[in-house]
């Protein structure tokens, strides 16, 4: 096996069990953590984003790069600190150290590390990824990402609601920290292909030329303020207002991951296809139209989670696929890491001050809660109604980025759907015509058998 083919097998291993620890700090596990730690709505929202917001450090990624002269070292170094620094959290809660402040540092210290781990790491892949099946190779990794990711969040679900409290995240701590540890062994067996280090003075003003580029840039930050300002509040709500529990949420999420794993396979298929933007268009649309769903959601509506968890599976796993996909389409023939540094930084600014407002505002709307006939809503769905109209927003400032889409995923539905029914449509005049030659072959040989008898 070749150095290529066997990192592109090492970067699914390490990423699934990287995995191990990375869920302990997103969605209703990273929302339990941070209420264990007596975390207020804005140190939650930070919580939230803070791997977002540290993409600021990623300006230092060229100066680092420079200095340390070879990216997988870069790599190796802040990956090194990443991981170290998830034991930390295990530690202050079997000493009862569980305060807000203490989690929010050795987040932000993991975060930053782990952002400009990142920048070296989409640097290598993008020089191991094939070329011409890129989409499809992500949508396989993504693909067994959800199965570990699936299986992980149902086990430590399971164990919290078995060791509820302290004793439940102290287990399932120390299990992240040993998936991260592990992570980072199977991190230093990556090949890093040999590649010109051509790092040098005023590439960021050269980035914010590029014409094709900064429309993806502003896209980017402004889809991931509209993200950043609501994202913690979901599970939040679900937890705290519809006071469900997190084997429910669980089984949610073994659905969702289920479903997730069909749709990487398809959009790895059509992105490969018609191009990485049309999907990820479609996933966009999907995400903002979904939102409408949390302004009705309450105890009495936990339905509507399904349908939410339904539409949202599709167009996420479409987004999580097609952000970084489109991104390499970018990236193409460029330097790489001062693209992805530039991208990262906006991106991490724009999560900052989405995050910063969206938790202030959400301390001030939790004060407040209607009935109206007879169903409760809460102060913290005006959040959800905010992000709705934000989402709308960047899918218009999408549709301004171009690359290679060769039409959209509806209109290929819609031409597929036409040659289907033309075929059938077809279908019944090709069966009568047969049948028509069959009577003439039938009555030819009769009357072959009525000529011979004569």
């Amino acid at each position: 096996m070749d150095k290529i083919k066997r990192t592109q097998i090492l970067s699914i291993f390490e990423g699934s069990i990287y995995n191990g620890f990375f869920l302990i700090t997103q969605g209703f596990l990273g929302t339990g953590l941070a209420l264990e730690f007596g975390a207020s709505e804005p140190v939650i929202a930070l919580l939230g984003v803070l791997p977002t917001i540290s993409q600021f450090v990623q300006l230092l990624a060229p100066a680092m790069m420079r200095l340390i002269g070879n990216r997988k070292r870069a790599m190796m170094i802040f990956a090194t600190v990443s991981r170290l620094s998830t034991a930390f959290i295990p530690v202050t809660l079997a000493v009862g150290m569980n305060r807000q402040s203490i989690l929010l540092i050795i987040m932000a210290l993991f975060s930053m590390a782990a952002s400009l781990t990142g920048n070296f790491w989409v640097s290598l892949m993008k020089d191991v990824a094939p070329r011409e099946r890129a989409a499809k190779f992500f949508s396989s990794r993504n693909i067994i990402f959800t199965i570990t990711n699936m299986l992980i969040t149902l086990f430590y679900s399971f164990l919290l609601d078995a060791v509820p409290g302290t004793r439940g995240f102290l287990i399932i701590t120390v299990l992240g920290t040993i998936s991260a540890l592990v992570s980072l062994v199977l991190l230093g067996f990556h090949y890093d292909p040999p590649r010109e280090i051509t790092y040098g003075r005023g590439l960021f003003r050269a980035v914010t030329k590029d014409r094709k580029f900064m429309p993806y840039l502003v896209f980017y930050a402004f889809w991931s303020f509209s993200i950043a300002i609501t994202s913690p509040f979901f599970s939040y709500h679900e937890l705290v207002n519809m006071k469900l529990g997190y084997s429910f949420l669980s089984i949610l999420n073994v659905f969702s991951s289920l479903l997730t794993m069909v749709f990487y396979f398809i959009w790895g298929k059509i992105a490969d296809r018609i191009g990485s933007q049309a999907v990820l268009e479609f996933g966009v649309f999907g995400a903002f139209i979904k939102i409408i769903l949390w302004v009705f959601m309450n105890e009495q509506t936990v339905y509507l989670l399904y349908i939410d968890t339904l539409i949202g599976t599709i167009s996420w796993s479409a987004i999580n696929l097609c952000l970084f996909t489109t991104m390499l389409d970018l990236l193409d023939g460029v330097n790489t890491e001062s693209y992805y540094a530039l991208l990262s930084f906006a991106n991490g600014g724009a999560a900052l001050v989405g995050s910063l407002a969206g938790g202030f505002l959400a301390s001030y709307l939790n004060k407040f809660g209607w009935e109206i006939l007879g169903m409760r809503f809460y102060g913290i769905q005006i959040l959800f109604f905010v992000t709705f109209v934000l989402r709308g927003l960047s899918l218009f400032l999408l549709r301004r980025v171009k690359t290679r889409k060769e039409r959209s995923v509806a209109g290929m539905i819609f031409n597929s759907a036409s040659v289907i029914a033309n075929r059938l449509a077809a279908r019944p005049r090709e069966m009568v015509d047969i049948l028509v030659q069959l009577n003439r072959k039938r009555k030819k040989g009769r009357s072959d058998v009525d000529e011979k008898d004569d």
